[in-house]
């Protein structure tokens, strides 16, 4: 027993056989510790070292062509967006500019020529239209009252004649019954006579009858008068028809003034159609305005695009022109990326991706900084696998190969120690499903 006892305090007291010992244990517990820390993180976590830290990068062309005048940035350089990072030889494109400008202020005088011009004759036009349909209408008036008129007396003149005519047959009527009993009054006025001179009656019955046959001539002068007055009633009556015929040709007279002022309102509105043809040629000339001023606008965007800015706030990573050389359009320039736009893109094996959902934690490993834990999440997962993105070519030799599926993952990095690029271990926390079985 002392022996071993003693062999063993040899064995401590000999450090050269002590190191080797406590290295090798100090390896076996610190493998064990990994081991361990391994085989629970594989457990509840998807892990993959194919995964790289990415960036937001933008190539920075000109939207124009044109010769390389100034470049304000070198690689490297911090930028901000909008930052003016380069300038294009403007001259070709100014020109432009000033051409269009001084076209456009040629038309805008002739524009306004045009208006003044159109208002002026359109004012003048349209006072002669107002003064020829007044002058019209005024005729129109006098033509119906005149019409109104010639109808009325000629309605008046032919009641008048045929009342006449019809005074003059009543007349000449009253003057045959009268002429008839003068006749008779004649004829009575003899037989009593005879009678008397042969002394069948008195000498009352013949003055009797002397009186009868006087009034029955009074009455016939009366009837023969009466048929001369209503004759001459009638003469007068179909005068009046002269009064009616001169008051048709003063209606004639004015119906030929209606057709010249209609003629005149006729001429005033043809005039005025010659304002409408300079009003078309006005909008020709707007529309020509409005072209040029599209085309000033593009002539001015151009020359606003010789300047060239940041789109991005970022860092030149790389610069692929200089000074002095003719770009193209969307020829590239310059590459701007965004160091504090980063995130994780990591491809998982098909076998585990049932186990990774949008929202799940990540813990991630960098070679830099071996010591530290970057935390991150799950913001989407692919809906395709990566061999789905590439252009294979199909092939008659076949071998299953696992796919993977691109994830990608948010990632905090406030120090900003985390670089673009820099490759990384990821581990996804798994996302615990039931069991399904098989049918």
């Amino acid at each position: 027993m002392r022996d071993k006892l003693g062999k063993f305090d040899d064995i401590v007291t000999n450090w050269r056989l002590m190191v080797p010992i406590i290295l090798s244990a100090t390896g076996l517990i610190i493998a064990i510790k990994f081991g361990i820390e391994y085989s629970l993180l594989t457990w509840d976590h998807v892990t993959t070292e194919d995964a790289q830290i990415k960036t937001t990068k933008i190539q920075v062309s000109p939207e124009i062509t044109g010769r390389v005048r100034a470049l304000y940035v070198d690689e490297g350089a911090t930028v901000r967006e909008r930052e003016l990072l380069a300038e294009l030889d403007p001259t070709p494109y100014q020109s432009e500019v000033d051409q269009v400008r001084a076209i456009l202020e040629a038309m805008a005088h002739e524009l306004e020529a045009a208006q003044y011009d159109v208002t002026l004759t359109e004012a003048r036009y349209r006072s002669e239209l107002a003064q020829a349909q007044a002058l019209l209408t005024r005729r129109q008036a006098e033509v119906q009252e005149a019409h109104v008129a010639v109808a009325f007396e000629r309605a008046r003149v032919r009641f008048l004649i045929a009342e006449q005519r019809a005074a003059v047959e009543a007349a000449r009527a009253r003057a045959v019954e009268s002429q008839a009993l003068q006749g008779k009054a004649l004829a009575e006025w003899r037989r009593v006579q005879e009678l008397v001179t042969a002394g069948v009656l008195a000498q009352e019955r013949l003055e009797a009858a002397s009186v009868a046959q006087t009034q029955a001539d009074a009455r016939h002068e009366l009837a023969t008068q009466q048929v001369r007055q209503a004759q001459a009633q009638l003469q007068t009556a179909r005068a009046s028809e002269r009064l009616v015929e001169m008051k048709q040709r003063r209606l004639d007279a004015l119906l030929a003034e209606v057709r010249k002022e209609e003629a005149a309102v006729q001429f005033a509105q043809a005039n005025l159609a010659t304002v409408r043809l300079k009003e078309e040629q006005i909008h020709r000339l707007h529309a020509q305005k409005r072209a040029l001023d599209a085309r000033l606008a593009v002539a001015e965007l151009q020359l606003a695009r010789t300047q060239i800015f940041s789109p991005i706030d970022g860092v030149v990573v790389l610069k692929k022109a200089e000074v002095g050389e003719w770009l193209d359009r969307g020829q590239p320039l310059l590459l701007v990326a965004n160091p504090r736009d980063l995130w994780v893109q990591t491809n998982i094996r098909e076998s585990e991706i049932a186990d990774v959902e949008v929202g799940n934690n990540v813990r991630i490993w960098v070679d830099a900084y071996p010591e530290l834990q970057f935390e991150g999440r799950v913001v989407s997962v692919g809906a395709t696998a990566l061999s789905e993105l590439a252009e294979a070519r199909p092939t008659e030799f076949f071998s299953k190969i696992e796919q993977r599926i691109p994830v990608r993952v948010a990632l905090q990095n406030p120090q900003g120690m985390l670089k673009a690029g820099m490759m990384v271990w990821v581990g996804i926390e798994r996302q615990r499903r039931p069991a399904r079985v098989r049918p």
